[in-house]
């Protein structure tokens, strides 16, 4: 009996070790169709890097960014879900 428990165990966990996050893959795929909020984040560090008062930032485009990245990645994901 305890040797049945231990080889579901270890199929528990190889089936665990098989699982392939695909988000990364997905994030790829969708940046390409950010690149407006990824370009307005590109001018606004560049505006930061120029700023002397040290208190400009870019966190607003950043998430819009980021934002986009996932709104597209989002039902690519959960269809892989399922």
């Amino acid at each position: 009996e305890e040797e049945e428990e231990e080889e579901e165990e270890e199929e528990e966990e190889e089936e665990e070790e098989e699982a392939e996050d695909i988000r990364p893959h997905l994030e790829e795929y969708c940046k390409p169709r950010c690149i407006k909020a990824l370009v307005s984040y590109q001018e606004c560090v560049e505006r930061v890097e120029k700023d002397d008062s040290g208190e400009a930032h870019c966190t607003g485009q950043y998430f819009d960014y980021w934002s986009c990245v996932d709104k597209c990645v989002a039902p690519r994901l959960f269809d892989n879900l399922r």
